[in-house]
């Protein structure tokens, strides 16, 4: 398996990794409605251009086995904790056909590298409450529940009750 950064050729295959990521793993805690009405051609133009762009606003890694993109990492400035030394993994994505085979224990571990590597002090996650799987994985990964929560619809719409997790680097 290869981590690499994205290109933005990667856009479509990203489109595609998040809605079926999203759609098996949200069900229960998103509408069905919602879900199936997910567009894996949504904002690719913005995202092509960012990853175009000198400076991006998020470090982007894929990972993809035989020359195909089948999991992805965002990492940026924390969408909610304005301490300017932690920076948040946005998004790990991985394709369900991919599932429990290391690809999202690979791109954290790369993230982890990334983070260190940018000088932040400490990485951020929100994961939605009750997902087991991908609580596990950050456990796994050493990242560690801080306590916070919150109930948020600003992504979707819908309330989802999220739980914050931290990786002191």
């Amino acid at each position: 398996m290869l981590i690499r950064s994205a290109k933005p050729e990667d856009a479509e295959f990203i489109g595609s990794i998040r809605v079926a990521a999203w759609q098996a793993a949200y069900r229960g805690f998103m509408p069905d409605t919602y879900l199936a009405s997910l567009d894996p051609g949504a904002n690719l133009d913005e995202l092509r251009a960012a990853l175009r762009a000198e400076n991006p606003p998020f470090t982007l890694r894929i990972a993809e086995t035989e020359g195909q993109p089948i999991a992805f990492s965002i990492l940026g400035k924390p969408r909610y904790n304005a301490d300017q030394s932690i920076v948040e993994l946005w998004a790990l994505n991985v394709h369900p056909t991919h599932w429990r085979k290391g690809a999202g224990q690979q791109l954290v571990r790369q993230v982890l590298l990334d983070a260190k590597e940018q000088k932040f002090v400490s990485v951020e996650l929100w994961c939605i409450q009750g997902n087991l799987a991908a609580q596990r994985l950050y456990e796994i990964c050493g990242f560690v529940p801080n306590s916070q929560v919150r109930t948020t619809s600003s992504l979707t719409g819908y309330p989802l009750h999220e739980l914050a997790y931290t990786y002191a680097l």
